[in-house]
């Protein structure tokens, strides 16, 4: 289990104290995360999960996209019950499934693991991305079909299913070159992910823990139940645990400025909810797996 913390912790540190010694402007914040998504996330999705469909129709690895979309949907209406503010409700639905996750399951489940996380979250973000800016929109600058058509990941899992339902064999010299820049994604994301939670340290310590144990709470109980009632398991079930104990996702913070919400207090609230998720509860959640 040290080693697999030390993945997260180094290169998530090593972001951290970039941020604190070279303060980057926002907009250079925001490239370097679109870098990460485009260019590194996108083909490691891409070739894991088609890797993991190509070879057998595995169609029990889409109940981790159902539980994921439950969660967000639980979330988010005892978060509106709770919480007057919308960047509670916005940080407490939306969880980061794919940054933290993405290395822990690279580390530890190959290519197989990476193809769970990926469908994990497709059902968190496509969900996430059709409440938000029905419900929770100050500033309405898109729909929510126009903010899922421009999310990469989500083009990347689609074509990996259809590529593989459909048989069709992506010859190895592609496939090789695509491989390696996925390689990669997991330990970049994680430096990006400190980078950005670096960058904005103003934060209400009460507002983060009451969102993330809003979530821990939820996402605990009906993950368990799942794998109790037999609905996940195997390495599905155990990419389901870590999921559960994650952090709110970095790009409410995106999203926030776009829906016209506070940044700083949303910034505030992931910095929080990271903190507590990957020194308290995802060592634990790493014992069970």
């Amino acid at each position: 289990m040290f080693q697999e913390l030390l993945d997260i912790y180094l290169p998530l540190f090593s972001g951290l104290l970039f941020s604190y010694f070279y303060k980057p402007k926002e907009n250079e914040v925001g490239l370097f995360a679109k870098i990460v998504l485009y260019v590194f996330l996108t083909p490691l999705l891409f070739t894991s999960t088609y890797s993991r469909l190509s070879g057998k129709h595995d169609l029990s690895v889409v109940n981790l996209s159902l539980l994921s979309s439950i969660l967000v949907l639980v979330t988010f209406a005892v978060g509106r019950k709770l919480f007057k503010r919308k960047e509670l409700i916005l940080t407490s639905m939306f969880a980061n499934a794919g940054y933290i996750p993405l290395g822990i399951a690279q580390n530890l489940w190959g290519n197989t693991g990476v193809a769970s996380v990926g469908f994990y979250i497709l059902g968190n973000n496509i969900t996430s991305n059709i409440l938000s800016p029905i419900y929770l929109a100050n500033d309405r600058k898109e729909s929510p079909l126009e903010r899922l058509l421009k999310y990469p990941l989500t083009y990347a899992i689609l074509l990996a299913v259809l590529f593989a339902s459909l048989r069709l064999q992506i010859p190895e010299i592609v496939l090789e070159p695509i491989s390696t820049l996925g390689n990669v994604a997991s330990t970049v994301a994680l430096v990006q992910l400190g980078v950005e939670v670096g960058s904005h340290l103003d934060f209400s310590l009460l507002d983060g823990i009451k969102t993330y144990f809003l979530r821990l709470v939820v996402a605990i109980s009906i993950t368990w139940l799942l794998i109790w009632l037999g609905l996940i398991g195997g390495i599905d079930s155990k990419v389901a645990i870590i999921e559960s104990v994650m952090p709110s996702a970095v790009s409410c913070v995106v999203i926030a400025r776009e829906l016209g919400l506070d940044p700083k207090t949303t910034s505030g609230i992931v910095f929080v909810s990271t903190l507590i998720s990957t020194f308290v509860f995802l060592p634990i959640a790493l014992l069970f797996v």
